[in-house]
């Protein structure tokens, strides 16, 4: 899972500016840039490209992972029904597509 990107030692993908190096977050600045972080779940394809899943199916993703932090297994197709041949496994970090028995890699 991505949410976020560094570059050159700043998050890019969050639009924030670097947090102090020094100086620890104070417990509101930490609680804002929680707040306001957005999880974006992404999938490896066939041509080695990361393509992000839609806001829909990662907060699915978030929300099975905050009912079962220990992982499992999550229904494409409860979500959106086009993907209901996918399932990600998520103690293997995997999608699986049950028509072919194709996988690729998750994030």
């Amino acid at each position: 899972m991505r949410n976020m990107r560094v570059e050159d030692g700043r998050i890019v993908s969050l639009g924030f500016e670097p947090l102090s190096k020094t100086k620890p977050p104070t417990q509101r600045t930490a609680t804002m840039l929680h707040a306001s972080a957005v999880v974006v779940w992404e999938w490896l394809n066939e041509h080695g490209r990361w393509r992000p899943y839609s806001p829909a199916i990662s907060h699915h993703i978030e929300a099975v992972i905050r009912s079962d932090p220990r992982g499992g297994s999550v229904v494409l197709g409860q979500v959106d029904n086009r993907l209901s041949p996918y399932i990600l496994d998520l103690q293997s970090m995997h999608q699986f597509r049950q028509d072919t028995a194709d996988d690729c890699m998750i994030l």
